[in-house]
């Protein structure tokens, strides 16, 4: 009787496994929503928060949306770079850039977290 009661029944049909599922689904739907959700400081005021930290006028500029720490935060990355002038300095010495400066910009803050420069 025992065999035949076990041929009906789903194996892994417990309550435990059904609410291990639904805790998985609630976590990554949070997790994914927390991580696609939307920012406070949008994509041009990260571009001008950022060019407050440069010294100089770039020929371009690329941003990026990422997500940084645990748990995630969302950060701005913000890039200006002059590109290397053929027989230039920084072309001798085989740098693609003349100048370049990439800063981080807290998306919910606007606070800059981290600015990384290149001469």
């Amino acid at each position: 009787m025992a065999e035949a009661e076990r041929a009906v029944k789903p194996v892994g049909s417990s309550k435990a496994r059904n609410v291990f599922i639904l805790l998985a689904i609630i976590l990554i739907v949070g997790y994914l929503g927390g991580c696609l959700g939307k920012t406070t400081v949008d994509r041009d005021e990260a571009i001008r928060i950022a060019r407050h930290q440069i010294d100089f006028v770039p020929e371009r500029t690329n941003v990026e949306l990422g997500r940084q720490g645990f748990p995630p935060k969302a950060v701005w990355g913000v890039t200006f770079w002059i590109e290397a002038k053929d027989g230039g300095e920084a072309a001798e010495r085989g740098d693609e850039f003349e100048r370049r400066t990439a800063v981080e910009v807290h998306a919910d803050t606007g606070e800059v977290l981290r600015v990384h420069s290149d001469p």
